[in-house]
């Protein structure tokens, strides 16, 4: 039967004796690790609060006012490009009386075109930098004075085109995190490249159950044997060494769909829908590579496109997920863009469907009164390194059980 509930520091304990094990050895973690709200709780803080989190990408605010409006682990934020062509984060709770400024249930759009904020509570106005414009009938205030009443900033920073925000305004550069991923993605010029397709999706999932999903190919023969596992088979698929603020995972294409790509481009054809891109290296355009940026930036490169998925958790069994197709402006100039995206767009839901299945699923056997921990595959290795970065996170904030010998707490 199930076993009683684990403390923070009981399922801590688990995360670090399984990552120094080494993966040949490793057990998958406690079902608590995923289900309990007192760890999920422990995870925002500790973690997600204190790292860069990827919550959009400028093509989605191109022009200054364009906005989106999004709650970031419960904080009410707007995305908006000011009149400087500057992308703020901006927090949606007036100074006034704590007001949401954009709330469900008042005709606001979740993404739309401003060129002022208005309260819709006492109509206090604030330009695209936040900075508040009105305040009606406050001359008889004393003292009052509108440049203390600005709209809060989140710090943000930009890299390859996607919009990063931290709580943290001590933590370290995103481009200095991901410096040796740039150097791996940096052909595909993400920067340059437009959203075309978002699909949301409200999943009654762990944030580490999605993406452990996500990262490893074991399941191609499983799940996804109609979809994926025909274009690129488990067995070949491989995963780097650990890096400390990324994984990342090879998905090499069979080796007939290799051949039939190179007679297309033998006679000047494209094979497949997107055109392939330019700018990437050759041995890129047989594969596709998934990647997560911790703790929860979830990209994936491919030959002619790239996909990125916004995860924001919400509590312990509960995430909003947004999935995205991402392709240049050749792409989009094609004669036949809207067929291939319309093929694009089906395929992406087709196998993300099969996704949720299984991690719904899997979900469920968390909460069993006979769960109980796994061994993994070769092929699981991304699983494995996510928990090195939980492993990383635990000896960083100074948690690792008293229980734990210093050799055991080292991975």
């Amino acid at each position: 039967m199930k076993s009683k509930k684990l403390s923070i520091e009981e399922i801590n304990a688990e995360i670090l004796k399984s990552a120094s094990k080494g993966l040949e050895n490793a057990s998958t973690l406690p079902a608590d690790a995923y289900t309990s709200d007192e760890y999920f709780d422990y995870e925002m803080e500790t973690i997600f609060k204190q790292e860069w989190i990827c919550i959009a990408h400028q093509s989605q605010v191109p022009k200054p006012g364009d906005y989106l409006s999004i709650d970031v682990l419960g904080e009410p934020m707007i995305v908006v490009r000011g009149k400087d062509n500057n992308i703020n984060v901006l927090s949606r709770v007036c100074p006034h009386r704590a007001m949401d400024i954009m709330p469900e249930g008042f005709g606001y759009e979740d993404k739309g075109k401003v060129r002022l904020f208005m309260c819709p509570y006492h109509s206090w106005t604030f330009d695209l930098d936040g900075q508040l414009k009105g305040a009606p009938e406050m001359q008889r205030t004393c003292d009052f004075n509108r440049k203390e009443f600005a709209l809060p900033t989140f710090k943000t920073e930009i890299w390859e085109g996607y919009v990063f925000m931290t709580f943290n305004e001590e933590a370290t550069p995103v481009a200095t995190q991901l410096a040796d991923l740039y150097e791996d993605v940096k052909g595909w010029n993400m920067g340059e490249m437009d959203i075309v397709v978002e699909l949301e999706w409200e999943l009654d999932v762990n944030w580490k159950n999605m993406i452990e999903n996500w990262m490893e190919p074991y399941h191609h023969m499983g799940i996804h044997v109609k979809t994926l596992q025909p274009m690129m088979p488990a067995k070949g698929c491989w995963t780097e060494d650990y890096h400390p603020r990324y994984t990342r995972a090879h998905l090499p294409y069979r080796q007939n769909l290799i051949n039939s790509i190179k007679e297309a481009e033998a006679k000047g054809e494209h094979f497949g829908t997107f055109p392939t891109l330019p700018d990437i290296p050759e041995e890129y355009k047989y594969e596709w590579t998934v990647h997560v940026g911790y703790p929860g930036y979830m990209m994936l490169t491919g030959p002619n496109c790239a996909l990125w998925y916004r995860l924001l958790p919400v509590s312990a069994e509960k995430i909003n997920l947004v999935t995205t197709i991402m392709v240049n402006k050749e792409a989009q100039e094609h004669p036949d863009f809207e067929k291939h995206l319309a093929e694009e767009t089906q395929g992406l839901r087709d196998f993300h469907m099969e996704d949720i299945e299984v991690c719904t699923a899997v979900q469920r056997g968390f909460n069993s009164e006979v769960f109980q921990k796994g061994r993994m595959s070769y092929l699981e290795a991304p699983v494995y390194q996510i928990q090195c970065y939980l492993a990383d996170q635990i000896r960083r904030t100074g948690n690792v059980p008293p229980e734990l010998t210093e050799m055991e707490a080292v991975a």
